[in-house]
């Protein structure tokens, strides 16, 4: 340090305001120049990644194509560019950082390849496998032939080794990329996806001993050398296999890695131990990178360990270091020495050979092992793929010699273009229409076979229907849906006489063996096709008169696909991933215990596809309703101040009883605003998705956040208690058949139904709502309400008459009371309350009777007859009287931006003004009913 800072001060200038040249490299102090090369790379790549992945192509694409563009054949051009940016005697530098995140990219790729894969279907993973390997070798041989004579120097290059290279480069496929790929088009767990998966396994393994056979026999300088080569790097393979392997894994074990993820220590081990291979197997005479691959390949899978320690180390490679390697790539990419006819004409019949070959032989094989013609298709076109592991191998052989600049440029645009048509060509041989196919017949033979169809008109929980589709996505969502859970449990004295005696068998823990299926499924939409896979526990279902359980429920884990080698390897790795899962054992564990049957699933899909996933497996399920979990901000529920009106007292705040929040100044610049924190534009997009998509009916279960509900005791009651506002509409009538049918179902469960009349505040005896001044909140989001939430609205969907939807309401309102007076009478009571505040009295009632949990409506029964206003005088004044407020007082910011905020869009103005102002910390079910009709089926 002291030295440097000495050489600094010789050179007389240490900062820019002294004239220093951050871009002039130093020798002594090459970190300025570094980061500016780094920073470069990586906007610029990511910025083409963006736009690339739009056509759902990999980000290598990206990564080398901004390498060639800021490399000689672009920006090179540029008179002083690449003198001042990217100096030859700086590239060593930006070579080693990129080497070693190739290293640790070798290693990922190890811990990516898991031979479970191919076991699944051996026999063709195989054939495709060797197929793929034996033509592309045999015509990639062929070509050498012709190349080797015109472009490379004989006297330097051996033609067996570069023939032996050139059949490598043919031969290969790349997984990594490849995998993505498959995520993309929602194949990951389709038959093709999986043949796909375990024939790149074999094919990757194969080609990587290839690669390493060809190194060692160019660095050997005779025959003997060569084979001294290959047997010490046998003997090294065999060490790791059987010597430290078992070690390793007695070491994972006895810390206790499997259960809780790789310790500090196991990672510390892991590191040196891939350094310390790469490091022999580069001083033997192979690569260094085939050392860092050899011990992936030896890192167990069990207990997820694998996929736990690759999250803890792909973020930086993949996002800094990797890109660095393949925009060298480009930067050694000269497409201007592609200069003649002749190059240009072996260059396309490098692309076309490269092609064909692995084209043909991949879906040659995959026919003759009972593919239909166009998943042979898809195969061949998917395999044909050569990625970012192309790269690597092509910069290899540029490093031993084997090949040239111009060589090196052509073997490139193979590369980009192989893996650019890999996509599209799979989508045009293969198109979703297929795909969909494939997916539907196994969604609906797994569940809806044996499940009723929903027949009910208002598509609640009728009798003839009671399947629960739950979607599960953190562990702050497992009260309340637990809760919900546990009203839904079939009472004691509606079990049939064998279902206690039966029920540990049918609800058998999934880590047992007897009782369990296991089925790869696969889920789909319209716009895309993401795989799930759902394994599945417990007999099927049965007949009301053998005894089928009064409620079925199905557990969906959403787990999001990304670019990340984890997101990859946990689809791959489904079964143990859903296995291991804490939240599906926890939901599926209470559920043993309350006598519901839970089938469990797992979806790994694009977050695009949330909402099309969901949808897609509800209805395959036939479910009578889909449950959809929702944290309430910790900003959207703050009470403003003011005077209480019977509610508060009147010399305390309003959020002294309820959720007080401090105010921060900086909030108007860094804060989360209305929404908070956790509810992002895309968690609010899938919620509304759902809604407007679905075809039965959503619950979605609002929720405070964890840190906002009470610590005190809790009262230990075997009844609870469930409150639902009824003020009309068909999400109202849905939410009003859902409670009717869990009090018939749950014999311990008593229902309040609070019918709300709305009258002329002179009728009901209250101060009118005063007209409060417009505020730039209000004015945009009444705008915004004309078109931005047309999905809370039914106008003509559920008819526009209001009289024919009065005498709905009235018809609903008639059953519950029939209801109440008979077979429910001492658990249902139905409440009529003529009101002109109905939010006030909602709020209110609720705090009286301390439910369990809160049932309303989400939309209106027309736009005329919303509660806006009454929120608006609430969120601006509180739970006060209007005679009383103090409207000369400014709006409180967070109320007005609450009222047009996107929480209040979703959950509607009912469960906006309960989560906002009851002091009850129970949860809130908002229901919806669907805003299309299910699609016909057949009986």
């Amino acid at each position: 340090m002291t030295h440097t800072l000495s050489i600094r001060a010789a050179n007389g200038a240490a900062s820019v305001i002294s004239g220093l040249n951050p871009s002039k490299f130093d020798s002594a102090d090459p970190l300025r120049l570094f980061i500016i090369q780094a920073g470069i790379i990586i906007v610029f790549t990511r910025i083409l990644g963006y736009g690339l992945a739009k056509m759902k192509q990999p980000s290598v694409i990206a990564e080398v194509i901004g390498g060639i563009v800021l490399g000689p054949t672009v920006c090179g051009r540029i008179p002083g560019f690449t003198a001042a940016i990217f100096p030859q005697q700086s590239i060593p530098l930006l070579s080693l950082v990129a080497n070693i995140g190739l290293v640790f990219f070798l290693f990922l790729i190890g811990l990516e390849v898991d031979v479970r894969i191919i076991k699944k279907c051996a026999v063709a993973s195989t054939a495709i496998s060797l197929s793929g390997l034996i033509l592309p070798f045999g015509l990639g041989a062929a070509v050498s032939w012709g190349l080797y004579n015109e472009f490379i120097d004989t006297s330097r290059v051996s033609f067996n080794h570069f023939l032996l290279f050139t059949g490598t480069a043919f031969s290969i496929t790349a997984l990594p990329v490849l995998a993505r790929i498959l995520g993309s088009l929602g194949m990951l767990q389709s038959k093709v996806g999986t043949i796909v998966l375990a024939a790149g396994v074999g094919n990757d393994v194969i080609g990587w001993v290839l690669l390493a056979l060809t190194v060692a026999l160019v660095n050997a300088q005779t025959g003997l050398t060569a084979l001294y080569v290959l047997l010490t790097t046998i003997a090294w393979c065999l060490v790791l296999f059987f010597l430290i392997r078992p070690v390793f894994l007695w070491l994972c074990r006895r810390t206790g890695s499997f259960e809780k993820g790789p310790t500090a220590l196991m990672l510390t081990i892991t590191i040196l131990l891939m350094f310390t291979s790469a490091f022999l197997t580069d001083i033997i005479g192979v690569h260094a990178i085939f050392g860092a691959f050899l011990v992936g390949l030896i890192i167990p899978h069990e207990g997820g360990f694998a996929v736990a320690l690759t999250e803890k180390i792909e973020d930086l490679v993949l996002t800094t270091m990797l890109p660095l390697y393949f925009a060298l790539s480009g930067l050694k990419t000269q497409l201007g020495t592609l200069n003649s006819g002749i190059t240009w004409a072996y260059t396309i019949a490098i692309i076309v050979v490269a092609f064909v070959s692995k084209f043909a032989g991949c879906a040659g094989a995959a026919k003759v092992c009972g593919f239909s013609l166009r998943e042979s298709g898809a195969i061949g076109a998917l395999m044909s793929c050569k990625g970012l592991v192309e790269l690597i191998v092509l910069n290899i052989g540029l490093q031993a010699g084997i090949l040239d600049t111009r060589s090196f440029s052509m073997f490139v645009v193979m590369a980009l273009v192989s893996t650019f048509i890999t996509t599209p060509l799979t989508q045009l041989i293969y198109p979703a229409r297929f795909r969909l196919a494939e997916k539907d017949g196994s969604v609906h033979g797994h569940e809806g076979d044996d499940c009723e169809e929903e027949k009910s008109g208002d598509g609640a929980l009728s009798r003839a229907s009671r399947h629960l589709m739950v979607v599960l996505d953190g562990f702050e969502h497992l009260p309340g849906l637990l809760t919900l859970m546990q009203l839904m449990r079939p009472s004691d004295a509606t079990l049939p006489a064998s279902e206690s005696s039966e029920s540990n068998l049918r609800h058998r823990n999934v880590s047992g063996s007897d009782g369990e299926s296991i089925k790869e499924s696969s889920s789909s939409s319209a716009g895309g096709h993401p795989a799930t896979h759902e394994l599945r526990q417990g007999a099927p279902y049965q007949s009301a008169s053998a005894g089928r359980p009064e409620v079925t429920v199905s557990a969906l884990r959403l787990i999001e696909l990304t670019e990340r080698t984890s997101a990859v390897m946990r689809v791959a790795e489904a079964e143990d991933t859903l296995r291991a899962d804490p939240i599906i054992n926890v939901f599926r564990t209470f559920g043993q215990l309350n006598h519901l049957p839970v089938y469990s699933s797992m979806a790994v899909v694009d977050a695009s596809e949330y909402a099309p996933t969901v949808v897609s497996r509800a209805s395959g399920a036939s479910s009578s309703l889909l449950v959809v979990p929702w944290t309430v901000p910790q900003g959207s529920i703050a009470a403003p101040t003011g005077e209480a009106s019977g509610a508060l007292p009147a010399s305390a705040p309003a959020a002294a009883g309820v959720f007080s929040t401090i105010s921060n100044p900086f909030d108007s610049i860094f804060g989360p605003g209305a929404d908070g924190p956790t509810r992002s534009p895309q968690n609010i997009n899938f919620v509304r998705r759902v809604f407007q998509t679905a075809t039965c009916d959503v619950g979605l279960l609002v929720e405070r956040p964890v840190g906002t509900r009470s610590t005190g005791p809790l009262g230990i009651s075997r009844r609870q208690h469930v409150v639902l506002a009824f003020m009309g509409g068909p999400d109202d009538r849905a939410a009003l058949a859902l409670v009717l049918a869990l009090c018939r179902a749950n014999r311990e469960l008593l229902v309040t139904v609070l019918h709300f009349k709305r009258v002329a505040a002179d009728e009901a005896g209250d101060a009118p709502l005063p007209d409060l001044p417009p505020t730039v909140h209000h004015a945009q989001s009444l705008q915004h309400g004309a078109g931005g939430v047309q999905d809370t609205m039914y106008p003509t969907i559920h008819g526009a008459a209001p009289l024919e939807a009065t005498l709905e309401d009235n018809l609903s309102i008639k059953n519950a009371t029939d209801a109440a007076a008979g077979a429910l009478a001492g658990r249902l009571t139905v409440k009529l309350t003529a009101t002109s505040r109905p939010l006030r009295d909602f709020v209110q009632a609720v705090d009286a009777a301390e439910p369990t949990l809160v049932v309303c409506g989400r939309g209106r029964r027309m736009p005329t007859m919303t509660h806006r206003e009454e929120l608006r005088f609430l969120l601006r004044c509180g739970m006060v009287d209007p005679t009383a407020a103090d409207l000369s007082a400014p709006p409180t910011r967070d109320g007005e931006r609450a009222l047009s905020s996107e929480t209040c869009k979703v959950i509607g103005e009912p469960a906006m003004a309960v989560t906002r102002f009851a002091k009850a910390s129970a949860a809130c079910l908002v229901v919806a009913a669907p805003m299309r009709k299910a699609p016909a089926t057949s009986a």
